[in-house]
């Protein structure tokens, strides 16, 4: 984008702030960054965030501007909150179709929108619609776009999007918020476990998308260490069970750091699902997960979808 055009851009929008209409702001958030610097370098993370910067000017669009890169995200504003949402929306589509391509080094982003009147100085915005933006970007899950549900009331989106409210959650240093997924996958049938840490997703590709919270690897081994912690003594046998099984999935885990970070896309065939107890549970290639604490009846329901389109895409 040109200069000039950067700068009537930013004129109106500091016309909109000033008049009392609100602008749409836009973090997006890399999953695995700092994984991936460790395993392929300082050099190799620098040319991902470069290309992940390219990407999202290229989607912004004519009513946006990039604002500011923070190493492993980007800000960005907007005239209007659907702009933003447009764009996120966008960058995670063009994500998705550079990923098919170089599977190896693929680029995850956890995208926050929020919309208000910040303070605009010459080269920043400052503000509460900054720091929740931030906030949802960093508990979107990899390939995720989360928004508010004011920003629902007054951005509707176009037919080929839809919103999915996802309840009450407290953001760090902001308080109490609405949040709402911006749901652009072409999706059959989702599920998610009652903490919202793993959603699957089956669409109309044939593919399964398994989006991880930013720290549900974390949560996972803290899980598991707590039945390793169990003393024998007070532990009993039903309890010994489950530390021997701990023990398995934790060195699981551990070899998996990778996989954890973000989202994964694996065509329907490649996947085993089965019901297990309050839960689904999935087979890629060596890696087994499970979805916990979902309802019985959602849980069978995204099941028997699957095996529909399975058994459909083999006969």
């Amino acid at each position: 984008m040109s200069w000039s055009r950067t700068l009537k851009i930013r004129q109106q929008l500091r016309t909109h702030i000033e008049s009392g209409e609100e602008i749409g702001l836009f973090f997006s958030d890399l999953r695995g960054f700092s994984a991936y610097a460790a395993r392929e370098g300082d050099h190799a993370a620098y040319e991902l965030t470069e290309e992940h910067e390219a990407i999202l000017r290229d989607e912004i669009g004519e009513h946006g501007i990039v604002v500011k890169t923070l190493g492993d995200g980007v800000m960005a504003a907007f005239e209007e909150p659907l702009d933003a949402l447009r764009a996120a929306v966008d960058l995670q589509r063009a994500l998705r179709d550079r990923n098919e391509k170089t599977p190896n080094a693929s680029i995850h982003v956890g995208i926050g929108v929020s919309s208000g009147t910040p303070i605009m100085t010459d080269v920043d915005f400052i503000g509460h619609t900054v720091n929740l933006a931030q906030r949802l970007s960093s508990i979107a899950k990899g390939s995720q776009v989360l928004t508010t549900a004011s920003v629902q009331s007054r951005a509707r989106l176009p037919d080929d999007l839809r919103y999915v409210p996802l309840g009450e959650r407290t953001l760090k240093g902001v308080g109490r918020e609405h949040v709402v997924e911006v749901a652009w996958l072409e999706e059959v049938a989702r599920v998610s476990d009652a903490k919202d840490r793993l959603t699957l997703v089956l669409t109309e590709r044939g593919t399964i998308v398994i989006e991880f919270a930013k720290d549900a690897r974390r949560d996972a081994a803290d899980a598991l260490r707590t039945l390793l912690d169990v003393g024998i003594a007070e532990a009993g046998p039903s309890a010994m069970l489950q530390r021997a099984a701990a023990r398995i999935a934790f060195r699981a885990l551990r070899g998996s750091t990778s996989r954890l970070e973000g989202t994964i896309e694996r065509r329907i065939d490649s996947v085993r699902l089965s019901l297990v107890r309050r839960g689904i549970s999935l087979r890629i290639g060596s890696l087994t997960l499970l979805l916990p604490n979902v309802d019985p009846a959602a849980a069978r329901q995204f099941v028997e979808a699957a095996a529909r389109m399975r058994s459909a895409a083999s006969a």
